[in-house]
């Protein structure tokens, strides 16, 4: 029941008239880029590579794997993953294979800047392909746990390349910022990427 509501609140928060919504496209356009640029760049860097895999990776903690009770982490990482490059695309898969497509911040970087917009899309792609990895394993019965034990060689080089490839990734979105001419934005940091020593204090 809580799920079912919290999900009702977001369709309502995102519909038109929406407070997330008006929000983001009511008044300054470069506010509005800017706000999913953030995002994106911190969903990127700080939440996803830092909080959610590089801590457990680092603490080899089966516990820190975001999805603790269900089992399910490999799933939550591939869809972030996914939701950040939809995001950026303007497009999405409905759960029937058909695909919603619009307006796409892709697009409009790709008229100021063609080559940051190449760079950010070839960087999707890359974090992408190292999620599927991580999921598939995940399906095939190496579970997300099992990847972050100590002495898991294999598996820990699995996470590893997806944390990398999110930081790259991150890389390419201050391009793009920077492509846009935004003022530089603060993406959501990470001590287990910016400061490892502070982990184990």
């Amino acid at each position: 029941d809580m799920l079912v509501d919290e999900l009702a609140w977001m369709t309502e928060q995102w519909a038109d008239g929406g407070a997330a919504r008006t929000g983001l496209v009511d008044g300054d356009a470069d506010k509005g880029i800017a706000t999913i640029l953030t995002g994106m760049g911190s969903l990127s860097y700080g939440e996803l590579a830092g909080e959610r895999m590089k801590l457990g990776l680092m603490l080899h903690d089966p516990e820190e794997e975001h999805d603790c009770f269900s089992d399910n982490t490999h799933r939550s990482h591939y869809n972030d993953a996914l939701g950040i490059r939809n995001v950026y695309l303007g497009e999405y898969k409905r759960t029937d294979g058909s695909v919603v497509k619009g307006a796409s911040l892709s697009a409009f970087v790709s008229n100021k800047d063609s080559s940051a917009d190449q760079e950010l899309r070839a960087a999707l792609d890359a974090t992408m392909n190292k999620m599927t990895t991580l999921s598939d394993t995940a399906e095939k019965g190496e579970r997300y746990d099992q990847m972050l034990a100590e002495g898991n060689t294999r598996g820990n080089e699995i996470v590893q390349a997806a944390v990398d490839a999110l930081s790259v990734q991150t890389r390419s979105i201050e391009r793009v910022v920077a492509a846009l001419g935004l003022s530089a934005l603060e993406f959501e940091g990470s001590d287990s990427l910016d400061n490892p020593g502070a982990v184990f204090q």
